[in-house]
């Protein structure tokens, strides 16, 4: 079984059940997902701007406990920053 890292975006379209997310699940099948520390930052930062109440962060709590949580790590820092610079340069 190989390993995934889903992004910010994705995990949230399959969290709200986004029609978007069904682009992705063939992608998806078969596949040890994962989501970085910093996507998990991003999903909280995201429920209190939005004022989520106590049962639905609990919810999201719940989903993260699916995947693997990929801690923080100077290499996984380094590739963020390539990744963002990429995907801002165009």
């Amino acid at each position: 079984m190989s390993n995934l890292l889903l992004d910010t975006d994705v995990f949230s379209f399959l969290f709200k059940g986004h029609t978007l997310a069904e682009a992705y699940c063939p992608h998806l099948k078969g596949k040890m997902l994962a989501i970085s520390f910093m996507t998990v930052a991003e999903l909280f930062q995201g429920a209190f701007r939005a004022g989520w109440g106590t049962r639905r962060i609990e919810r999201l709590e719940s989903w993260i406990t699916d995947y693997v949580v990929a801690p923080s790590s100077h290499a996984i820092s380094k590739k963020w920053g390539e990744v963002r610079f990429i995907r801002r340069a165009g």
